[in-house]
């Protein structure tokens, strides 16, 4: 069991406040870092932020895009559903997308997030028995 570094009340009281953020879904993972950073998990964070672990979990993956991407994101210019995909692309894939996404290379957000679905399946290691 990991050690909580603050007692659940104030954890409660710190998944409550990033609700209130949820227009804003960087400031609402940042805060939700901090409820990671003081040992509880993405679960654990769910439940006190009666929300669910998919909701926790895409607003941390936010927080691994790149700079120009959170810029982006907070100005309205990408969509949220298409942050979430670009997120968990490499800084160079995270850049291509974006590029293609700012050119208008794309027919709508759902055609970028299917490209950046694709892009990750390529990113990550082929197994083999």
């Amino acid at each position: 069991m990991t050690v909580k570094l603050i007692p659940v009340d104030l954890a409660q009281a710190i998944a409550q406040e990033a609700a209130k953020h949820e227009e804003y879904p960087l400031r609402e993972g940042q805060v939700y870092a901090v409820l990671v950073a003081a040992g509880f998990n993405a679960y654990e964070v769910a439940a006190l932020a009666g929300s669910t672990w998919e909701r926790i979990d895409w607003c941390l993956g936010l927080l691994n895009l790149a700079d120009n991407a959170k810029n982006a994101l907070e100005q309205g210019e990408l969509p949220r559903s298409l942050a979430g995909r670009i997120a968990r692309l490499s800084g160079p894939n995270q850049q291509l997308m974006l590029n293609r996404w700012v050119r208008g290379d794309f027919r709508n957000a759902r055609h970028a997030e299917r490209y950046a679905r694709a892009i990750l399946e390529d990113e990550q290691p082929q197994l083999s028995f």
